[in-house]
């Protein structure tokens, strides 16, 4: 690794940025590339429809990856030999395929060993007549920063291309043993602390469902990825609402845990290993629907992730029962920012939804988000990025953008004395937002998933509505549940400020440009309530989205 990493700086960061793509390039089939009349015009909004208008996947590859089936039907339909694992692999791979030739969602591609890995998966079935476990043959996606023995963990620096890992992390090595198969990582922001999915290294990702949008970030390329239905179930991480951006950005579902409930142990840094922010990241899915984010969480919690990762804890969602429940719904309609007009109404109309289904609805009214994202971005930027300062002078590469339009990058270091000083305000939220959540007395929160929907491109710079969970350390899921329209979403004319940021925000909204943009909802559990809140989560989901 050190003689190829001496090479590798003797090169101008252009010449890395060619060849990494092609790298990427390579490893698709040449059977499964677009043809240059294939391309749609720039102008073209919804991308998804080119997955079948191109003629790379068979009917019969469109049905197994479309809407039809979420990742535990596909597991149900391998273990009873309706599927082979070659055929789901050989199918997502394809999908994965075209979805990146339109949308540029992934990094490092492994279509060809996990087709290898498809094939042995089901040698093993033939000869045994079961699956090795309870995902056998799922294609799952990664985001770029979980390493895989032989492939890049880049994260989005310049200054790491060409220098594969030696091993895999933890995590996949678990879902790999339950039957998962991985067919590729997906992309993310420079220095992975931006609601935006750009970097120097594979560029910007485009958001299929409206491509003048932004995808979201930092797990975009998932969020993206998903959308396309490019795997059966996707897996990022959330420090600051980078699962749950994405998955509203992209109208699929996402899971943030508590801290301690998902493995992180061993997954490629984006900055200073041993930094202690105080906010912690998490690992979590994002899916098809709700059981597939449970399908998920109970595979990876049945292997004792606590036996090798020290910062898991033990039982606490093994012990006990989830009894079958109508929650109390507390209510946040707005906070910090008043969300554009398609955000309300689905606020509007959710909460009517679950009024006429008889849930007691209550107002929450939390700790000004604004205020907590005074504190977290103090919290996040303890070493005045100096990590990826320090990377970026390596391969010469510069700023893109949306890293510096987010407001980190001039923000000073913080002193020791300094990072106690706000992580002292970071726990009196903790103990506001307790006890707010004991004086209403609810079960969940449901509360918009940002102050918008999906914006322009590096236009997302306001994470108030997802932080707070993080600095509270509760979990949050992501529902997708209406999209916006400019008939019933037209511009608010009546509209007062609070604060000039809030007019700032509404200035954005542009009912023509946001048509079709997924709105999405976001449901809160209590801290370490991760069982039933999951439980919760997708009785709401059958109410909201009429599978009741």
């Amino acid at each position: 690794m050190g003689k190829n990493n001496e090479s590798v700086t003797k090169k101008s960061w252009r010449e890395l940025q060619a060849a990494k793509k092609a790298e990427q390039d390579s490893r698709i089939p040449t059977e499964w590339k677009l043809k240059k009349e294939d391309f749609p015009p720039e102008d073209t909004v919804d991308l998804r429809p080119l997955v079948t208008s191109s003629g790379i996947l068979s009917p019969a590859e469109l049905a197994i990856t479309g809407e039809e089936y979420d990742a535990t039907s596909l597991a149900t339909a391998i273990a009873e030999g309706r599927f082979t694992a070659l055929e789901i692999v050989t199918a997502f791979c394809k999908r994965a395929a075209v979805g990146h030739q339109l949308c540029n969602m992934l990094t490092e591609i492994m279509f060809a060993d996990a087709i290898e890995r498809a094939k042995e998966l089901d040698s093993i079935f033939k000869s045994t007549g079961k699956v090795i476990g309870p995902l056998h043959g799922i294609p799952m996606t990664f985001k770029e920063c979980f390493h895989f023995k032989g492939y890049d963990s880049t994260n989005g620096y310049m200054s790491r291309v060409f220098q594969p890992a030696d091993h895999t992390s933890p995590l996949p090595e678990l879902l790999q043993a339950a039957g998962a198969v991985i067919i590729a990582k997906t992309n993310v922001p420079q220095t992975m602390l931006v609601a935006e999915n750009d970097n120097n290294v594979f560029g910007r990702s485009k958001n299929p469902v409206n491509s003048r949008l932004t995808s979201g970030g930092s797990s975009g390329g998932e969020g993206a990825g998903q959308a396309f239905r490019c795997s059966a179930l996707g897996v990022g991480t959330d420090v600051g609402g980078s699962v749950r951006i994405p998955a509203a950005c992209n109208g699929v579902y996402g899971y943030k845990p508590s801290f301690g409930i998902i493995p992180m142990i061993g997954y490629s840094y984006s900055g200073w290993t041993g930094s202690n922010t105080g906010i912690p990241a998490v690992t979590g899915p994002l899916g098809h629907s709700v059981r597939d984010l449970d399908l998920f969480t109970r595979v990876v919690r049945a292997a004792k992730p606590w036996s090798f990762d020290p910062a898991v804890i033990p039982n606490i969602m093994e012990f006990g029962s989830t009894a079958p429940r109508k929650p109390v719904v507390g209510v946040i309609h707005a906070s910090g920012l008043t969300p554009h007009p398609p955000v309300r109404r689905a606020m509007r109309e959710a909460v009517s939804k679950l009024s006429a289904a008889g849930f007691e609805i209550r107002d929450f009214n939390p700790p000004d988000f604004i205020g907590i994202r005074d504190v977290s971005e103090q919290l996040f930027t303890l070493d005045g990025l100096s990590y990826p300062k320090q990377e970026f002078a390596k391969s010469g590469e510069p700023v893109v953008p949306s890293v510096m339009k987010i407001g980190f990058w001039d923000i000073p270091a913080k002193s020791q004395e300094e990072a106690w000083q706000w992580n002292t305000k970071k726990g009196q939220i903790q103990k506001d937002m307790l006890d707010e959540w004991q004086r209403v007395g609810c079960d969940v929160v449901l509360a918009p998933a940002g102050p918008h929907t999906a914006v322009l491109p590096g236009d997302w710079t306001s994470d108030i509505y997802t932080v707070a969970w993080n600095v509270a350390d509760y979990p949050a899921i992501i529902v997708p549940f209406t999209h916006a329209d400019p008939v019933l979403d037209p511009t608010d004319v009546e509209f007062k400020p609070r604060h000039v940021a809030d007019q700032k925000n509404q200035d954005m909204y542009d009912p023509e440009l946001f048509k079709g943009a997924p709105v999405a909802l976001q449901i809160v559990g209590p801290r370490l309530g991760d069982k039933q809140l999951l439980k919760d989560a997708e009785l709401l989901d059958s109410v909201l989205n009429g599978t009741a």
